[in-house]
């Protein structure tokens, strides 16, 4: 889906070996456009497998692209919440009813 200068990704993630580095491949490469730095991006691909994966169960993975960087969303079952909230604290989650979100900032580019 795609509007005004966002641009949405949404992908269902099973927790296999396979459905786990889908997931991620998909928000390394949103993370990618919307200008996160290449360090940083490949953490949050690789945390973000990790949670799939303790998920323990099919999720709803969310990857939105807008003017200031990335929101990212994952629907997994309730009773695993708190474990994939832990998975991806390092990246400031929060939690929002029953999805757990993860917003990084585009890091501005300064001049030297």
């Amino acid at each position: 889906m795609t509007s005004l200068g966002e641009s949405t990704v949404i992908v269902r993630c099973e927790t296999s070996e396979a459905g786990a580095e889908v997931g991620a491949q998909v928000v390394l490469a949103m993370a990618t456009v919307a200008g996160i730095p290449p360090l940083a991006a490949d953490r949050l691909r690789g945390d973000v497998r990790d949670a799939v994966h303790e998920a323990q169960g099919a999720v709803e993975l969310g990857v939105t692209v807008g003017a200031d960087g990335l929101i990212l969303t994952i629907s997994p079952p309730a009773h695993r919440l708190d474990a994939v909230l832990a998975t991806l604290e390092g990246h400031g989650a929060e939690l929002d009813g029953h999805v757990v979100r993860v917003r990084a900032r585009r890091t501005p580019l300064q001049s030297v």
